[in-house]
């Protein structure tokens, strides 16, 4: 019982250990983002960084074969390796880069790339034992392929991984050779320079992929949502909803579709000015994202009319989710009073999303023409 303990003890120290090393290499400006936003910024960096990765390792293939080729014809002294094994550890190189490319995951592509680097390091800069060659320049060169890709690694879990790689290779090379000439101070700052240079250089360019998200994502808030109510706009609303509507389909749920308009409209701008539609229309805009909740799809499609799908939800609640909205809208606020109509629109099958905000608006006509102020189905045969 105590040696399970201990071991448990030591394994929740080794996770703390690994989690907080992690939050040191995490950025001050990613801190303030959401989980989602932090995987949303991966994503995109894992995207562009990918094809960069890919070449650096074709780089590094190329540089491996040349080596090899001047070995083969005596330019360059050897490492204790045949000529035509650094051409085999080369074609793999370049078979790594390859799949780096077309893999989606960053696990094995990480796993690649680390191989990729170790086999470089080896058949270029770790010699055979009692082989000699030009050591000093091939490690030099070989250095610039890590510290190219530490600047590219996108999680902190994959920049320590190639940290880590870096140290034991530059180990590896002190055990099997000895303490280089001059001295183990040196060969190990320059090994840890370029560990470090790695990190900034990773560190600036997260600094700037996170620059680059936000205003992208300014941007899109922009072009898909509505400014006066913070509802989706038009275009935000054929994005969302026609994804959300496929994956309804697909996943064999309910699906209902509403839309609002907001009774003589015209009149009350008149009456109030276009401030006091705009407050009006933002009255309405707030009750219905407080209504929809995360599960529904709301949009200002237009002038005063307002569009919701609801995933998910039977008749009955889609209508009693309609009835609230119009309900609390009656109850008027600073002075002004208006009305809703609404139209409500049940999928039926073969209904493409067209069709169906066809039907939500006859329903939403009938409604006016009905009176206003109220809710109506569309009637259609199963």
């Amino acid at each position: 019982m105590s040696a399970y303990v201990f071991t448990l003890r030591t394994t929740t120290s080794r996770s703390r250990l690994g989690q907080g090393v992690l939050r040191l290499l995490s950025r001050q400006s990613t801190r303030d983002l959401s989980p989602d936003d932090k995987e949303d910024l991966a994503q995109a960096q894992l995207r562009a960084t990918r094809p960069i990765v890919s070449g650096v390792l074709l780089c590094g293939a190329v540089l491996l074969g040349l080596t090899g080729l001047f070995e083969m014809t005596g330019v360059t002294p050897s490492i204790g390796y045949p000529w035509w094994a650094v051409q085999l550890a080369a074609m793999s190189v370049a078979g790594c880069a390859v799949a780096v490319m077309r893999l989606p995951d960053w696990r094995p592509r990480l796993l690649l790339t680390m191989l990729a680097t170790l086999l470089i390091a080896i058949f270029m800069s770790m010699p055979l034992p009692g082989a000699t060659g030009q050591l000093a320049l091939r490690t030099g060169l070989f250095q610039l392929l890590p510290l190219a890709l530490m600047a590219l690694m996108v999680r902190p879990a994959s920049l320590l991984a190639m940290g880590t790689l870096i140290v034991s290779m530059a180990y590896a090379r002190i055990v099997v050779h000895g303490a280089p000439g001059t001295g183990n101070a040196l060969y190990w700052l320059y090994t840890l320079t370029t560990i470090g240079f790695g990190a900034v250089l990773a560190g600036y360019r997260t600094d700037f992929a996170v620059s680059a998200w936000r205003m992208r994502r300014r941007l899109m808030q922009q072009a898909y949502n509505d400014e006066l109510t913070g509802l989706l706009n038009r275009t935000g609303w054929s994005e969302h909803a026609g994804r959300a509507h496929a994956r309804a389909l697909q996943d064999a749920v309910p699906l209902a579709l509403v839309f609002f308009d907001i009774d003589h409209f015209k009149a009350i701008n008149d009456e109030h000015g276009h401030e006091g539609g705009d407050a009006v229309l933002q009255r309405l805009g707030t009750i219905i994202k407080a209504r929809a909740g995360d599960g529904g799809i709301s949009a200002r499609i237009g002038g005063e009319e307002f569009a919701v799908l609801l995933t998910g939800e039977s008749a009955a609640s889609a209508t009693a989710f309609a009835e609230r909205v119009r309900a609390e809208f009656a109850k008027g606020h600073d002075g002004m009073q208006a009305t809703v109509c609404a139209g409500i629109a049940y999928h039926r099958k073969g209904d493409t999303l067209r069709e169906q905000m066809r039907q939500a608006d006859l329903a939403l006509y009938a409604a006016k023409h009905a009176g206003r102020d109220r809710v109506m189905v569309a009637a259609r045969p199963a």
